[in-house]
């Protein structure tokens, strides 16, 4: 089993599910939990709005002055690929049985396959 968590945001995506697919057995399991997007259209556009201004500005009183990590947080939000994409993604490298199950309204997703 192979199991990532908040990690292909900050590695090649691509190379990481390369070497996934790579070490595990035939059969073997990839499980994988990674932000989102937000289904509903609308909601999504809230919550971009709020990780916007809102935890910019809680990082900056957390941290005495230092916001950046949050601002890098939006970032990632903002160009991580759709569950679906990732799915496919994922499918695409040559992994069967993909599947995925939002949470939190899609805020992140579970995503699971196996090595064929």
């Amino acid at each position: 089993m192979v199991s990532i968590s908040l990690g292909l945001k900050i590695c090649d995506r691509h190379k990481a599910l390369q070497e996934a697919h790579r070490v595990l057995k035939a059969k073997g399991r990839l499980v994988i939990l990674e932000a989102s997007n937000i289904f509903v259209n609308w909601i999504h556009k809230l919550y971009l709005g709020y990780m916007s201004v809102v935890m910019p500005f809680i990082g900056w009183l957390a941290t005495g002055g230092d916001s950046s990590a949050y601002q890098y947080l939006l970032k990632w939000v903002k160009g991580f690929p759709s569950a679906e994409n990732l799915a496919q993604e994922i499918t695409d490298i040559g992994f069967s049985d993909v599947g995925f199950e939002r949470l939190s309204l899609g805020i992140v997703a579970i995503h699971s396959a196996h090595k064929p």
